[in-house]
């Protein structure tokens, strides 16, 4: 082979190396702004329900923190005594932050209903 064709042969290689990684380059583009799109519309989606979501969150808990102030003291410590117990358990026994959380959260709505019952009872109180 002479020092013509081996630069002709060399020429011919690199441009079909050119052509793949320009038609790798172009398709990995396309995939990108499909991506991006398709994270456009979850967003979209997403920030449409979340408003509704929120507060149906908000009324559950609201529900929930009337329904807890109708319980007796006792009833009320009781559960949140069990409720710390089994976090504080979680904790040192090293599960994972969500679920310690998850266990706590009755201590933290039972604290919300006695709190806001003995606020109620102080404010009828001074109006009477």
């Amino acid at each position: 082979m002479t020092a013509s064709e081996l630069r002709q042969a060399s020429s011919h290689a690199s441009k079909t190396v050119i052509d793949t990684a320009v038609e790798l380059a172009t398709k990995a583009q396309d995939g990108v702004a499909a991506a991006l799109a398709s994270a456009r519309a979850t967003a979209d989606e997403v920030g449409t329900r979340l408003p509704s979501i929120a507060s149906a969150g908000a009324e559950g808990a609201a529900e929930s923190v009337r329904m807890l102030q109708e319980l007796p003291d006792p009833r009320l410590e009781l559960l949140a005594a069990f409720s710390l117990g089994v976090g504080a358990g979680l904790w040192m026994a090293g599960a994972p932050r969500l679920v310690t959380l998850a266990a706590l959260s009755p201590a933290l709505l039972v604290g919300v209903a006695m709190a806001s019952r003995k606020q109620g009872q102080r404010g009828r109180g001074r109006r009477r």
